[in-house]
């Protein structure tokens, strides 16, 4: 184990005392985790069945109502999940500051392409949001699909960042693998990636699920949209 860690990229450690207990920023990490990936989930869910809605609203007026109510919780959820993620990042940094540090500097451009892509996902989410007028009611097929493919390009972010969050977070827990991972491509591959890919993108389209049971259960919600 000495010689594996002689052998690492990084500092065996950090001489600095931790600005808590332990186990309260653990709990912090925990909890603040869970709640952001749950708005995350109600904003990855819901940008995707927005588009599938839509896109299902071309033939049947009333799935272009639900995805224009679904549409609504988005960019409200993307608000809270970001809040929220700030918490969980800052106590990730201060526990483990090694191993992630060594992850994200192994897949560095990845890891910070992440900023402007969620920017670029984020600014499109609110382009289809408020570029959407249920007045039209008579929208063409051809507007239709314009508007649509607003959010196409999101969606496909949504999905793609995912990757390297969990490639990278991934990563800290294998640094056997250090010296052999040379970017996102090398870590995605690594045991673990693919298989909480899909746990955390069907958990997104199931949470969103019931998310919309209750959002467009309520009386007010689709009569809302109705009349606006």
């Amino acid at each position: 184990m000495i010689h594996l860690l002689a052998q690492l990229p990084v500092p065996r450690d950090i001489p600095l005392e931790l600005p808590a207990a332990e186990g309260l920023i653990k709990f912090v990490l925990i909890v603040s985790f869970l709640a952001h990936i749950l708005f995350v989930n109600l904003m990855v869910g819901g940008a995707t069945l927005t588009l599938v809605f839509e896109l299902l609203g071309l033939r049947r007026k009333e799935y272009d109502r639900i995805a224009h109510a679904i549409a609504s919780t988005v960019t409200v959820n993307k608000s809270l999940a970001i809040v929220l993620g700030v918490a969980p990042l800052l106590a990730i940094n201060v526990l483990y500051t090694v191993w992630f540090y060594t992850a994200t500097s192994i897949t560095g451009t990845a890891w910070m392409g992440v900023i402007p892509l969620v920017i670029i996902a984020f600014l499109l989410t609110y382009l289809h949001k408020y570029t959407w007028n249920p007045r039209k009611g008579t929208r063409s097929v051809t507007g239709k699909l314009l508007h649509a493919a607003i959010l196409l390009p999101a969606v496909l972010l949504f999905w793609f960042i995912p990757i390297i969050f969990l490639a990278n977070i991934n990563l800290m827990l294998f640094p056997e693998h250090w010296r052999e991972v040379g970017g996102l491509f090398d870590a995605a591959m690594l045991a673990n990636v693919w298989p909480r890919y899909l746990h955390f993108m069907l958990a997104s389209l199931s949470v969103v699920s019931l998310f919309c049971v209750w959002w467009l259960g309520r009386d007010a919600s689709l009569a809302s949209v109705e009349t606006t």
